[in-house]
């Protein structure tokens, strides 16, 4: 359960098993049903999560009422409303469980004292950081610049988790278009792959 978090942290960095002993003294495991809340908006993300088992969805609500996924999180995968959490304000964005998920939760104010305590976290979270913002820059040059069809293609070339896990209606929001759209190019895909 927790091998899994020190795996993951040690992909980018070493820490030794002192390091990796005190690191998950500081998360909390716990479990979601299906469509239970992580993080409400208007609410101070005051966590973040690390997924263990499961599928974690983000999304932000507009004006209207009507979700738009921003967001999916898998196992050894972390999420959080990343503004929120490092400026402690509200969350613009909200998180529920796709499915039944296990999660390792770290408190900001016990991420606060790993950044201070150990360098090896700082450095971790630091390239974290920088990877989604390269991730984020990609998405919104995607939404700006590419047909839905390429954003598709993309999206299937990059995270072929997200359509294999996903209920097609988020992946339509997550993509920009209509479940509609999705569909037909699901269909000239297929068509064009048996000719």
């Amino acid at each position: 359960m927790t091998s899994e978090l020190i795996s993951t942290l040690r992909k980018d960095v070493q820490l030794d098993d002192a390091e990796a002993e005190y690191i998950l003294s500081f998360f909390e495991k716990r479990n979601y049903k299906r469509g239970a809340s992580l993080l409400k908006g208007g609410m101070p993300a005051s966590e973040v999560f690390f997924v263990v088992e499961g599928a974690l969805h983000q999304f932000y609500v507009d004006d209207s009422g009507t979700e738009k996924s921003c967001n999916f999180a898998f196992e050894n995968e972390f999420i959080t409303d990343l503004e929120s959490f490092l400026k402690q304000t509200a969350a613009s964005s909200q998180i529920k469980a796709l499915t039944e998920t296990s999660v390792l939760c770290l408190r900001c104010k016990d991420m606060a004292v790993l950044l201070r305590e150990l360098p090896a976290v700082s450095l971790f979270f630091r390239m974290l950081v920088e990877r989604l913002a390269a991730e984020s820059m990609e998405r919104t040059k995607s939404l700006l610049a590419y047909t839905p069809q390429k954003r598709f293609l993309d999206l299937a070339y990059t995270r072929p988790d997200i359509l294999q896990r996903v209920p097609q209606r988020y992946i339509a929001q997550y993509l920009g278009i209509a479940p509609e759209s999705l569909s037909r190019i699901r269909k000239r895909l297929f068509t064009e792959a048996k000719s």
